[in-house]
């Protein structure tokens, strides 16, 4: 029997039935597309070797395209963690520093669980990551301080709590340099501590503070006779 103005249960359950029938039919039809930014770690070497400059790319924005209820799916229960880079050390004879260039490809993404079913990786933003490699070797040098002021250095007293530093890093890097430098000391101000300054393709200061001042002289009184 039909009432004026009134919906059966059965007529509601059809059009929804009907609704989520078409909604998933459109689902297999449309092409969905994913921007995720995944972070980029660097390569993983033997102690002997260093990547230099690689924490300027420290992410890549990956699309990641597919059709279908899967998309959905993929995107609730799994997530990509990493992109990882496979680095093959050269022969011996190679000179360094070594540098190449790596091709980006879905193979080099890394989950956190499950792949992706549904989604594939179409472009990376940039397309290839290049890795410049070379000999990681220790040095002692000396310590010099970054003078803060209008008075000029050499009329002061420099004081520091270490005068050396162990300096670790790339070897192309570490042999140009005849010393490391302190952040900016006031000239004529209280001893404070302060960083040494960490230069491209060093990885490691030891130690990696100082206390530094630059101090006036002692006077010199000449005695009379």
């Amino acid at each position: 029997m039909w009432v004026k103005g009134k919906t059966y249960i059965w007529q509601w359950v059809l059009a929804m039935f009907i609704s989520v029938t078409l909604w998933i039919i459109s689902m297999n039809d449309i092409q969905f597309e994913i921007i995720e930014k995944i972070p980029v770690p660097a390569p993983v070497l033997s102690d002997d070797f260093i990547v230099i400059d690689y924490e300027r790319q420290d992410s890549v924005s990956v699309v990641f395209a597919g059709k279908g209820l899967g998309v959905l799916r993929d995107q609730i229960l799994r997530k990509p963690e990493i992109l990882h880079i496979n680095v093959t050390l050269p022969n011996q004879e190679q000179t360094y520093p070594y540098s190449r260039s790596h091709e980006l490809t879905e193979s080099n993404v890394r989950f956190s669980g499950n792949r992706y079913s549904s989604l594939s990786a179409i472009s990376f933003n940039p397309q290839a990551i290049i890795v410049t490699i070379d000999h990681r070797i220790s040095r002692i040098l000396p310590v010099r301080i970054n003078a803060d002021g209008s008075l000029p250095e050499r009329y002061l007293w420099p004081v520091l709590s270490n005068t050396v530093v162990q300096v670790t890093g790339a070897r192309s890097i570490v042999n140009q340099l005849d010393s490391c430098y302190t952040g900016n000391v006031v000239s004529g101000g209280d001893r404070v501590e302060t960083v040494i300054e960490k230069p491209d393709g060093i990885n490691n200061i030891n130690p990696p503070s100082v206390i530094a001042g630059l101090i006036y002289p002692v006077p010199v009184i000449e005695q009379m006779q």
